[in-house]
């Protein structure tokens, strides 16, 4: 594959990377890479554990780069727990049971789902752990009468972490037009774009582009490729005195969208 891509292939890299969780235990990773057409896969699977953490880059980009966004990966997830250990000697009915010690469930966290052939049985990665359906299950009774909002991510998006929480977030293509424009605006004076205001200008509208992959992930991709034209075309019509404006947001909508 990387003689037909015409890409070379990262071979002095480390092996292993080693990180502290949030209670101050090392977790170890074997690092592997595959090139495949379109992607370079960066895996990291916990040696003695249920971690895993992917990252996906184009070939040609610099993999070194990766394996750092690989390495601050492994230590974001590895800060932030799902489960919180319960020290109380009792038993509790509704608590996880794992190795003899009880764990509850936050009310913000993450998983992974696993499907093990050998046993056809489901479970739930939590924390680098093995929970069955049931015992998840049993520990959500804890919230019993709340809602449970959830969402599917691919392996290789950036993980939850402990500075992190859940939002609604609208993917109607109407509602991220206008908020594209309402930050647009905020920066403009009449049309026009100072270079004073470009930095601000550009970080404002990283977010509304964020929404725009959002669309384009979890929504309609025709729609998100119709907002990325609108977008675009409303950035180039924008007078300005800066040198990189609007290039750059125009390529990271491409890259949305899937037009590069």
């Amino acid at each position: 594959m990387v003689e037909l891509l015409s890409v070379s292939k990262m071979d002095d890299f480390p092996k292993i990377i080693s990180g502290y969780d949030a209670d101050g235990i090392i977790h170890r990773f074997e690092i592997s890479n595959m090139i495949m057409p379109g992607f370079s896969v960066w895996k990291a699977e916990e040696m003695e554990g249920g971690y895993q953490f992917e990252i996906l880059v184009k070939p040609e980009e610099n993999q070194a780069v990766a394996i750092e966004h690989l390495h601050q990966k492994i230590l974001t997830g590895l800060g932030y727990k799902t489960l919180t250990h319960l020290s109380d000697r009792y038993f509790i009915d509704n608590a996880i049971q794992i190795d003899k010690e009880q764990y509850s469930l936050n009310s913000v966290g993450t998983c992974r789902i696993q499907h093990a052939e050998e046993e056809n049985q489901v479970y739930l990665v939590i924390d680098g752990k093995n929970i069955p359906l049931h015992d998840f299950g049993r520990a959500l009774t804890a919230f019993d009468g709340f809602n449970m909002d959830f969402q599917m991510r691919d392996l290789s998006e950036e993980v939850h972490g402990k500075d992190t929480v859940l939002r609604r977030v609208s993917i109607n293509p109407d509602v991220i037009i206008e908020h594209f424009e309402r930050s647009l605006s905020w920066f403009l004076e009449g049309d026009f774009l100072s270079y004073k205001h470009e930095s601000a200008c550009g970080e404002a509208l990283f977010e509304r582009i964020d929404e725009l992959e959002l669309l384009c992930k979890y929504g309609n991709k025709e729609e998100a490729v119709e907002v990325g034209k609108r977008m675009k075309k409303r950035l180039i019509s924008v007078e300005h005195d800066t040198d990189d404006f609007p290039e750059y947001l125009l390529t990271m909508i491409d890259q949305v969208i899937g037009t590069t």
